[in-house]
């Protein structure tokens, strides 16, 4: 419907005017008419606005700020084309912390402009200038790797690499915890069901362990040989392995059958690396498997029950039991 409104003018003046009428208007530039504001408005949303008309960006706060989500909708599409203008994108900046509180929208639109224009506007400032907000924005990124648009999940995951790469040396501390927290869920989108998801996790993580200076985990990924990297990841971050384990839970109750298959083989996996290996820790982790054992989906079902009965063996072989540990729900 908006972009049948979009490719009508006065339409979108006219709907522009209707959204406005109950609530205080701020001009887009000083001593401007409403007529004006509006008009300039709808030419931002239709990207047909001139250098000129374009002026100072910091007016347009109060309509990416507006209660109307198709009002931010407008000026998030005008701005997705401005932005490729290295020029307009470095205006834009200015609007960062406002069009990163877009990426908290649920609105699967409103992201997909959201995020171009995030890309557009790191891409063309001063690295300098960059590296700030680039690790508030990368923070943002991340529960959008689990987003339910394959089309969300890879420019947010895209976005991600770049923002990492624009940090200068003397913030990189500060951005390594998110990196950090990054690497399990571009692991497991690497099986993602979405080639070109399974692949920008990929690069992502390539780069991630190149920023953590993780030499083996970087080959592995640029090799893509996913089976070892969950292994590397609790070898390599050993202090890391309950962090993990709370991280790949999520994805026991994922849509995508690669998910929930990766997600019972890591847990299996990390609970050899834990350092508490009492009967309590045991029995909270076959607690979390145990619903997967009821997995709609066969090999998942299996897996999980394999994984159970291997565990319960290990520990029971661990502590010299002469009546094994028989764990129940």
């Amino acid at each position: 419907m908006w972009e049948v409104i979009l490719a009508m003018p006065k339409t979108l003046e006219k709907v522009l005017r209707i959204m406005m009428e109950d609530l205080p208007l701020r001009y887009w530039c000083t001593a401007v008419t409403e007529d004006t504001c509006i008009r300039r408005l709808a030419m931002l949303a239709q990207n047909h606005i001139s250098e000129e008309d374009f002026g100072n960006p910091v007016h347009l706060q109060s309509y990416l700020r507006h209660p109307r989500p198709m009002m931010r909708f407008l000026v998030l599409k005008g701005l997705c084309t401005v932005s490729e203008s290295p020029e307009k994108a470095r205006k834009i900046q200015v609007l960062l912390p406002d069009i990163v509180e877009a990426l908290q929208d649920t609105n699967i639109d409103m992201l997909m402009k959201a995020l171009p224009v995030l890309r557009n506007v790191m891409a063309h400032v001063e690295r300098r200038k960059a590296s700030g907000p680039a690790l508030q924005l990368a923070e943002k990124l991340l529960p959008l790797f689990d987003h339910a648009s394959s089309q969300v999940q890879e420019h947010s995951i895209c976005l991600f690499q770049a923002v990492v790469e624009a940090v200068l040396r003397q913030r990189k501390k500060k951005m390594k915890r998110t990196v950090h927290r990054s690497l399990l869920p571009l692991y497991f989108h690497m099986r993602d069901q979405s080639e070109s998801v399974a692949k920008a996790s990929g690069e992502a993580l390539a780069m991630a362990a190149k920023f953590l200076r993780h030499k083996e985990l970087k080959r592995l990924a640029q090799t893509e040989q996913t089976w070892r990297i969950g292994e590397c990841l609790l070898q390599q971050d050993r202090g890391r392995v309950e962090e993990y384990l709370q991280q790949s839970q999520p994805y026991l109750r994922a849509t995508q059958t690669n998910l929930r298959l990766e997600a019972v083989r890591f847990i299996g996996l990390a609970a050899r690396y834990c350092e508490d290996q009492s009967d309590e820790k045991l029995n909270e982790i076959l607690s979390v498997l145990q619903p997967s054992e009821n997995d709609p989906e066969p090999m998942v079902r299996s897996l999980a029950v394999q994984t159970t009965l291997i565990l319960t063996s290990r520990h029971n072989a661990m502590s010299g039991r002469r009546f094994p540990l028989l764990w129940c729900c």
